[in-house]
């Protein structure tokens, strides 16, 4: 029955999964980086949103918020790449205690175009991230974490202690959640959802995909 779901889960997953791949293969030199810092007193949630490439989100035992970006392009083709890269805007906001990173002036056909992201944020901050098609990484973080993404993969890793609830959904896809070094696998045919509710901690995982894959591991 698995064996079988896979590979129907290999066909169907096919073109999307090949979007990403070639976009992430070609997407090798770094044309611009954006960067910005700030301190995270009285702030409790960091919000991240971006269009295609990857994010990875650090939990750290510091007290500021370090955001780069790197705009990316295909080398054979980098000039049809950098006039709009250079018009793309790392926007930070903060509303209450909350901060909104946001990628802006993304070209309407981003093409060749790609951000890969790294944000380093106190671990007892909520995560938020957004993406249209990517990967996204996330360790360290002791706080609740959402993650929304169109198409691509998603790896979360935590400790067991910190979160009471873990919630995965792919569309088109498989979840998988492993506590410690035990693995429980989501249901589903094409797409899987998994649920578990018997954490001792206080924070919340939510994923949600539309094609793809998500990963996570407690320990």
């Amino acid at each position: 029955m698995r064996r079988h779901r896979r590979r129907h889960l290999a066909a169907v997953l096919a073109l999307a999964a090949g979007l990403f791949a070639a976009g992430a293969a070609r997407a090798d030199v770094t044309v611009r980086t954006l960067t910005r810092d700030l301190p995270a007193a009285e702030v409790g949630s960091v919000a991240f949103h971006g269009q295609v490439g990857e994010v990875q989100v650090v939990g750290t035992s510091g007290d500021t918020i370090e955001i780069e970006v790197e705009l990316r392009c295909d080398k054979r083709n980098d000039r049809k790449c950098e006039e709009p890269a250079e018009r793309v805007d790392l926007e930070v906001r903060r509303s209450g205690d909350r901060v909104k990173v946001d990628v802006e002036d993304w070209p309407k056909l981003g093409g060749r175009l790609s951000i890969r992201a790294r944000l380093e944020v106190p671990k007892h901050l909520a995560i938020e991230v957004d993406m249209g098609v990517g990967e996204v990484s996330i360790e360290g973080i002791e706080a609740d974490v959402e993650v929304d993404t169109g198409v691509g993969e998603v790896t979360i890793e935590g400790p067991e202690a910190a979160f009471r609830s873990v919630n995965l959904d792919a569309g088109v896809g498989e979840v998988e959640l492993e506590l410690g070094g035990r693995t429980v696998e989501g249901s589903g045919f094409v797409g899987g959802h998994l649920s578990w509710r018997d954490g001792p901690g206080e924070a919340h995982i939510e994923v949600d995909t539309g094609v793809g894959e998500i990963r996570v591991t407690l320990r």
